[in-house]
């Protein structure tokens, strides 16, 4: 476990150094550049290796947060996982506030994971373990799994341009197949199985009166999402997703930052087992529960179902600001505690067995867009699970 974490701080520093040698630009005026190798780590992904081409158009340095962002990834994994997309985000395209964004992705988790559904899924880590006595599979919690999307928003300021209307559409076509057994998977077939098409139109209210975007010091960040997949929209599936999250950002004092994310996640129809290892956002989706972008330090999708709980809290320190070659960073170290729960269908509401983590991590702001960060994570299920990423959770 110790190999691991100085594993990830070697690796942290070893992005760094493609961005200390980009384009400088003089008070954010103009084209900035990085080449960025993704040279990542996460507890239950393996390591990640490929690039990412970040470009920021600042303009005269009057728009912000930029005039336009392109980022560009290619990835593949330790544990089989290829990972291609492109995302191209235009704030204030027709007016203050008015944003448009777009993704297009293709993305093979070559071993996926699958537990069971529900809040108590039958997780023994035992069984994928040659070196226990009980061992039956190193893929036993496995299955193939790969999709590509395309993806779509657009928001309208609304009352000053805090707040926003956002509309939206996706196209997603998914593949999967299990493993021979022993396999979990196979051994409790789930609605969509036979994979296909989950396209959904989208509609929403997002609230946003963050001091800044990517390490935000003050304000909140709040989402009201109406998700529909249906088959007139050229969807093997019909179910509705409905997502409220709610960020908040307050400064404690001069460099310390207290940050927490709270949401709630209902899905009615009949949604595919795989869209219910999804949450909604009006920035991205992300996977959950479990994981790197949900609950530092549980199993990746340990816990799958229609109705979702989740919650991050964080203290956010300024250590250090310093120039290297002639690029300004800025040094964070963070402490959090992330929970959550899922809930099936006419199952009764309650805090009871809520699961809980917590750890330690830093992160680190190069031009006031761009962090790389890292996180260490423990709960019950897992000593140390260690994340390598780009980005502040939230």
């Amino acid at each position: 476990m110790k190999s691991t974490w100085w594993r990830g701080v070697a690796a942290l520093l070893f992005l760094l150094l493609p961005v200390l040698h980009a384009q400088e630009v003089k008070n954010e005026r103009g084209l900035a550049f990085a080449a960025v190798p993704s040279l990542s780590y996460s507890s239950g992904e393996g390591w990640e290796y490929g690039g990412k081409l970040f470009f920021y158009q600042f303009g005269n340095g009057e728009s912000r947060p930029y005039r336009w962002h392109l980022l560009l990834n290619g990835a593949r994994s330790t544990e089989e996982k290829q990972d291609y997309y492109a995302f191209v985000d235009l704030p204030n395209l027709w007016g203050e506030g008015s944003r448009l964004d777009l993704r297009v992705e293709y993305k093979d988790f070559g071993l996926d994971e699958f537990y069971g559904i529900g809040n108590l899924p039958s997780y023994r880590k035992e069984l994928t373990d040659p070196d226990q006595p009980g061992f039956l599979d190193e893929k036993f919690y496995s299955y193939k799994h790969r999709w590509s999307a395309g993806y779509l928003n657009t928001q309208w300021p609304l009352r000053g341009g805090r707040l926003r209307l956002l509309a939206g559409a996706a196209a997603l076509r998914t593949s999967l197949s299990t493993y021979p057994l022993p396999n979990q998977l196979a051994q409790s077939p789930q609605p969509g199985m036979a994979g296909g098409w989950s396209n959904y139109a989208r509609i929403g209210l997002v609230w946003d009166s963050r001091d800044q975007e990517a390490a935000p010091t003050s304000g909140c960040w709040s989402d009201l999402l109406i998700e529909k997949s249906a088959a007139i929209l050229g969807s093997d599936y019909d179910f509705a997703r409905i997502t409220v999250t709610d960020r908040r950002y307050i400064s404690l004092l001069p460099g310390l930052v207290y940050a927490q994310r709270l949401l709630v996640e209902h899905m009615p129809g009949h949604p595919p087992f795989y869209e219910m290892a999804v949450i909604s956002g009006s920035y991205q989706r992300i996977e959950g529960l479990g994981s790197g972008r949900s609950i530092r330090g549980i199993p990746r999708l340990l816990f799958v179902g229609p109705t979702k709980l989740l919650t991050n809290f964080e203290l956010r320190l300024r250590l250090l600001d310093m120039r290297i070659l002639r690029q300004e960073l800025t040094f964070y170290g963070h402490l959090f505690a992330d929970g959550g729960k899922v809930l099936l269908k006419g199952e009764k509401a309650s805090l009871s067995r809520y699961q809980w983590s917590q750890g330690a991590g830093l992160h680190v702001q190069w031009k006031k867009e761009l962090i790389g960060a890292l996180d260490v994570g423990r709960s019950q299920y897992n000593d140390m699970a260690v994340y390598l990423t780009f980005g502040n959770l939230f």
